[in-house]
C-alpha cells in the first residue's frame, strides 16, 4: 500500500492522491459498513440460535456477546474486518502529510545483509504489544501497535518505490529465504498458546515474558522475509501479464469486503457434521469463492461499484 500510494503522488500528485484514496478507501468503508454490520449481526443471531452448543469462532462470539445467564451484552461497535481501510485510511492521511520528508534512503540497506538482520527488531514492540496469534484491531479507538507494526511495512513499501533494484541483491537467496521462513515457524508454533478461543487472551497474558518476547522476534523476522520473498517470486513467476490473475486480483478488493458473513455462515452450517476437517474446509473454500467471483464478474465488474473499488474496466 505504501509502495503504490507514493507511486500515485509521485506521478500525478498529492491532490489526486487524497481523491484516489477516499474513492478507494474512504466511501467503501462508510458506504458497506452499515450493510457489512447487518449482515453479520443476522449471520451471528442464526448461527447462535442454530448451534445447541456454540464452540470454536462461536463459542468465542457467544462469550463475547452474552452474559453467563444469556442475556445480551452492550458491546461497542467494532470495524468488523473493515479494520484494514480504517488503519489504511489513518496511514495514507499520515503519508500525505510527510510525504516531503526525506526520509532515510533503503538503497544501501537493502543490500546489506547486517541491516536486514537487524531491521526486524523495529517490529518487535508492535509484536509484543500484539500478542501471538496477532489479533485483529477492530476498535473505533486507534491502538498503537497496528501503527508500529503495520506502519511500517507501509513505510517499507514507501521507500521501495524507486528503488526496487534494492532487491537484486537478495534474488540469488530466496529459496534459502523461505527454508529459513519454514524453521522459523516452527519455534513459533510450538510456543503459541493452545488456541481454546474462549480463554486465549488469558493464557497469552499469563505467558512468561521470555516466551512472549521469542514469539514477537519470529513474529517481525517471518513478516519481514516473507514479505521479501513474496515481493521476489512474484517477480519472477506473476511479471507477465494474464487475463486470469488480472481478473483475480480485480476480485480481491470485492471478496475481502463480502467474504465473512459467508464464512461464518458455512462454518455455522457444517459444525454438526461429522466430517474431516479437509473436506469442510474445501466446502467453506469454494462456497465462499464462487459466489464472491460470481457477484463480481455480473454486478461490479463493469458497473458504478466495481468504477469505485478499482476504476473502470472494458468488456473483453
Amino acid at each position: 500500500s505504501g509502495y503504490f500510494a507514493k507511486l500515485v503522488i509521485e506521478r500525478k500528485g498529492l491532490r489526486h492522491f487524497l481523491w484516489n484514496r477516499c474513492l478507494r478507501i474512504v466511501v467503501p468503508f462508510v458506504l458497506f459498513y452499515p450493510i457489512l454490520l447487518a449482515a453479520m449481526t443476522v449471520v451471528i443471531v442464526f448461527s447462535l440460535s442454530y448451534l445447541v452448543e456454540p464452540r470454536g469462532l462461536m463459542g468465542f462470539i457467544a462469550s463475547a456477546v452474552t452474559d453467563s445467564s444469556g442475556a445480551q451484552k452492550r458491546e461497542p461497535l467494532t470495524t468488523m474486518h473493515l479494520w484494514f481501510l480504517y488503519y489504511l485510511m489513518a496511514f495514507s492521511a499520515i503519508g500525505a502529510l510527510l510525504h516531503n520528508v526525506k526520509w532515510m534512503k533503503l538503497d544501501q540497506s537493502f543490500r546489506d545483509s547486517k541491516w536486514l538482520f537487524l531491521c526486524p527488531l523495529i517490529l518487535v514492540p508492535g509484536a509484543l504489544a500484539a500478542g501471538a496469534p496477532m489479533p485483529a484491531p477492530e476498535s473505533f479507538i486507534p491502538q498503537w501497535w497496528p501503527f508500529a507494526f503495520y506502519g511500517l511495512f507501509y513505510v517499507a513499501g514507501w521507500q521501495l518505490f524507486g528503488r526496487e533494484q534494492s532487491l537484486d541483491f537478495w534474488r540469488p537467496y530466496v529459496w534459502q529465504v523461505v527454508a529459513s521462513c519454514l524453521l522459523m515457524f516452527v519455534p513459533y508454533y510450538m510456543l503459541m498458546p493452545v488456541l481454546d478461543l474462549s480463554t486465549i487472551v488469558a493464557e497469552t497474558s499469563t505467558q512468561a515474558f521470555w516466551i512472549r518476547f521469542v514469539e514477537a522476534c519470529l513474529t517481525a523476522y517471518s513478516s519481514v522475509l516473507l514479505t521479501i520473498t513474496s515481493l521476489l517470486l512474484g517477480q519472477r513467476y506473476l511479471a507477465d501479464k494474464n487475463p486470469f490473475l488480472s481478473f483475480v486480483a480485480d476480485s480481491s478488493y470485492w471478496m475481502y469486503l463480502l467474504h465473512l458473513p459467508i464464512v461464518i455462515f458455512l462454518q455455522t452450517l457444517l459444525v454438526p457434521m461429522d466430517w474431516p476437517w479437509w473436506i469442510k474446509f474445501s466446502i467453506v473454500l469454494v462456497g465462499t469463492v464462487f459466489p464472491c467471483m460470481a457477484t463480481y464478474l455480473v454486478f461490479v465488474r463493469y458497473t458504478p461499484l466495481g468504477w469505485l473499488l478499482h476504476g473502470k474496466r472494458s468488456f473483453p
